[in-house]
């Protein structure tokens, strides 16, 4: 029976000369399984001194998830025994409760990578078991998605979540088909589960597995090959605009991470949409759509005090000034806060102040030299993001309004400067309301 040879060498490959662990994340499927048995084969034949883990998340979502546990425990156990290598196993049980048009092979994915970022340990190389037909269907899938350059380019060979621990798939572009496995398994004598969820259609991977795959092999033998070739164009044509778009970004972007619209006009359409799409991964952590792409462009024609935003989840991109933002609805000031009433110690008089938000219609002369304005008008002015003017606090003593918070610095009026000398009593009373 012949095993390709890739199937190992292909993971020797993809280990860093001084890796001290290397994870596997076992579900108890035929890839998985062989995975890790080929990754104790290596450490056995090579005395390569890397620690082996194997990490096995519980999803809960199958009756027979108990049952997989428990192979998965020991599988490890026996493998311990005859290939003469310690495996530290673990396993954690996640909840997912998918809400309305929520994804549950999305929400499964991204409780099981937070859980493996979890109990991997530090610096170690978490492997994954998917192989060219895997990457084939994601290719087909992401283009029945309408994707670019960058979905088209199919699941990378290395990524990271967190800084402390990298990612790896050493099959999906080494030529190793699911048969290669099924080969290696059989020839080894392994056991395995099946995922009995594998043969539900409903699931677009699933029904394009087992409905589509076929007739196109059936057709065209290599089919998997081709569309691999195809995804390592892309992938190296995305990697060139991300380049570009890198470099026109760090060019542009301020101290805030904002984005001047006079800078974003001056690049061509194409790369000032990938710079805005780099620019929103690196700030907010998501991707955005081709619809909200379009949406943010439109916030570039915006007046200047327009209010108009674009939300992707918790995040709204924002037009302020000339620039483009990213800001936390936890950020966001909607409503105005509880007014506030102290006492405070004036030139040796108790005074009663009032501190209230969001009186933006009130008006108030600040400077001496300077008309009475709005407090909104004093807010544009002083270039006081729209979204941050609600949360502004207005100081009052006997219902005159004496200060107002403008940014960063709480504005006394010129009168009250003249007939109090002790403002930095109530300026230090502000911050820490």
């Amino acid at each position: 029976m012949f095993v390709n040879p890739q199937l190992v060498t292909s993971i020797q490959s993809c280990v860093p000369p001084h890796c001290k662990a290397l994870t596997i994340a076992l579900s108890g499927g035929v890839d998985s399984v062989v995975m890790l048995h080929a990754c104790l084969s290596l450490r056995a034949q090579t005395n390569v001194p890397f620690n082996v883990n194997a990490i096995h998340i519980h999803h809960g979502l199958s009756p027979n998830a108990d049952d997989w546990l428990a192979f998965c425990q020991q599988l490890c156990e026996q493998f311990e025994i005859s290939l003469q290598c310690k495996i530290l196993f673990q396993y954690q049980k996640v909840s997912i409760q998918p809400a309305p048009r929520q994804s549950l092979e999305a929400l499964a994915r991204n409780a099981r990578y937070a859980a493996l970022d979890k109990l991997a340990p530090p610096d170690s190389l978490i492997l994954l078991a998917q192989h060219e037909d895997d990457q084939a269907e994601t290719v087909l899938l992401q283009l029945k998605r309408g994707s670019g350059p960058k979905g088209l380019s199919g699941m990378a060979p290395r990524f990271t979540k967190t800084s402390s621990v990298e990612y790896a798939r050493p099959w999906i572009n080494a030529g190793i088909s699911k048969q290669d496995i099924l080969t290696y398994a059989q020839q080894h004598q392994l056991t395995w589960v099946e995922d009995e969820s594998n043969q539900d259609t409903s699931f677009d991977r699933n029904f394009l597995r087992n409905n589509v795959m076929p007739i196109l092999r059936e057709k065209w033998p290599q089919i998997n090959k081709t569309i691999i070739r195809s995804a390592l164009l892309c992938a190296s044509q995305n990697e060139l605009i991300e380049t570009l778009a890198r470099e026109a970004l760090n060019k542009i972007e301020n101290e805030q991470a904002a984005l001047p619209l006079s800078g974003l006009c001056a690049l061509p359409d194409a790369l000032l949409s990938e710079v805005i799409r780099l620019w929103s991964t690196q700030q907010i952590g998501l991707t955005v759509s081709a619809a909200q792409l379009n949406e943010i462009q439109k916030l570039r024609t915006a007046k200047a005090d327009q209010v108009g935003y674009v939300q992707v989840k918790n995040w709204q991109c924002r037009s302020f000034n000339q620039y483009l933002y990213w800001v936390a609805l936890s950020d966001i000031a909607d409503a105005p806060m509880a007014a506030h009433v102290v006492n405070i110690d004036l030139d040796t008089q108790i005074e009663c102040l009032k501190v209230t938000y969001g009186d933006l219609h009130r008006k108030v002369r600040l400077f001496a030299n300077r008309p009475t304005k709005t407090i909104k008008a004093w807010m544009k002015e002083w270039e006081v993001e729209p979204w941050r003017r609600m949360a502004m606090p207005i100081v009052c003593l006997n219902e005159q309004i004496i200060a107002v918070q403008l940014g960063p610095k709480l504005i006394f009026s010129a009168q009250f400067q003249t007939e109090y000398q002790r403002t930095d009593a109530i300026d230090k009373l502000i911050q820490q309301l």
